[in-house]
């Protein structure tokens, strides 16, 4: 799990004017290594910072230089306990640095230690309250635990903090739906939608929503949405399909045999185009309602 703003603060650190106490060969080592970084080249990036960590009496400026040895391992070499160990150092070092606590939290997530991670959001967040992202990402790691009351919590506070921000209240809605709050639940995705028309992933979770309450009508209309917004979406028009066949036996109980045909004929299209596209589930309901029907694909 990757989150952007971490590059923001790494990618703020300039050399020039920042190492007024070491000499030339720390600077030269952590610029080197500095480049080295952002090309990606995490080997060689680490050498450099281990040289620059020698290189250095300043406690501050070996700080930095863990920081960015513990993400090269991370990113780089995957030594996730050797990057977990430089985070420590850097943050013995200056412990009210927020950046060394992401890297850390990240770290601790591939190790898959998600209560020490979820303890390096909660400081983040105490040495910034305005983090929403450290919200964001603490609540991510709860809902993960199953606190989903702890997740809701979370994103509400980054919801607070932006009230833009649809990724919070999408999450939140899927939070609220595990923890049974299908009304809740339902609001969220909405909200979500409206603030960002295109969010395929809401639309798909407000239209299972709208499924399980059996508001058929709703949920084809999220899910051709879906399909307007990724045509390749084999799982849109499956279920897409599914709806019609709820809406079949609806019209079948009213003796609209007409429509029921028409809803039969469409469902089938779907499941087609959803076979097409490799969604397997598919065959089974053309077994099961499309063995007189010669359709062509939507």
């Amino acid at each position: 799990m990757m989150i952007k703003f971490l590059m923001v603060f790494m990618f703020s650190v300039f050399v020039s004017g920042l190492f007024a106490q070491d000499t030339t060969s720390f600077k030269t080592y952590y610029a080197n290594g500095i480049v080295k970084y952002k090309a990606k080249d995490y080997t060689g990036a680490i050498t450099d910072f281990n040289n620059a960590i020698l290189k250095t009496n300043v406690e501050s400026n070996k700080a930095l230089a863990f920081f960015y040895r513990a993400s090269s391992k991370r990113l780089g070499t995957k030594d996730y306990t050797g990057a977990l160990i430089d985070c420590d150092s850097a943050i013995n070092i200056k412990k009210d640095k927020d950046e060394y606590y992401i890297e850390r939290a990240l770290t601790r997530f591939e190790l898959k230690d998600t209560v020490g991670a979820i303890a390096d959001y909660t400081t983040i967040i105490q040495l910034k309250p305005t983090a929403e992202n450290a919200f964001m990402e603490r609540a991510k790691l709860k809902m993960m635990s199953k606190d989903y009351k702890g997740a809701i919590t979370d994103f509400k506070s980054a919801i607070d903090l932006n009230a833009n921000n649809s990724e919070a209240y999408n999450l939140g809605g899927r939070a609220k739906l595990m923890a049974k709050d299908t009304t809740g639940a339902l609001a969220d995705f909405s909200k979500a939608i409206e603030l960002k028309p295109d969010y395929l992933k809401a639309y798909i979770n407000r239209a299972n929503i709208y499924m399980g309450q059996k508001n058929y009508e709703l949920a084809k209309a999220d899910f051709s949405k879906v399909i307007e917004l990724k045509p390749d979406e084999g799982s849109a028009y499956y279920f897409r399909g599914r709806t019609d066949i709820k809406l079949r036996i609806v019209a079948e109980k009213a003796a609209d045999a007409a429509k029921a045909k028409e809803l039969t004929t469409d469902a089938c299209a779907d499941f087609n185009k959803a076979k097409e596209l490799g969604y397997t589930k598919a065959d089974d309901m053309i077994s099961k309602y499309c063995k007189d029907q010669v359709v062509a694909p939507k």
